[in-house]
């Protein structure tokens, strides 16, 4: 397998609270799709999808994926681990 054609993961995976539903997040793509449908009102939404949308290098990768944890950690989206539903 071609390792470009990997997408880039988020490290952990997170799961999200959207609505009623838990919705595993483990990939930048699944990140930028939870967020385009859910958008929430705290944390840098803007920016955070633009970091999404053109993350290419490991640095920006990471950079991308801590964006979007610390924008659901500010809309108290994420289920942790261990925690009821």
């Amino acid at each position: 397998m071609d390792p470009s054609a990997i997408p880039p993961a988020l490290i952990p995976p997170l799961r999200l609270r959207a609505g009623r539903e838990l919705v595993d997040i483990a990939t930048l793509d699944e990140a930028l799709t939870f967020a385009e449908r859910n958008p929430q009102p705290h944390g840098d939404y803007e920016g955070m999808i633009r970091r999404l949308q053109a993350a290419s290098s490991t640095e920006d990768i990471i950079e991308a994926g801590n964006a979007f944890r610390w924008w659901a950690e500010s809309n108290a989206l994420i289920v942790e681990p261990g925690l009821p539903d």
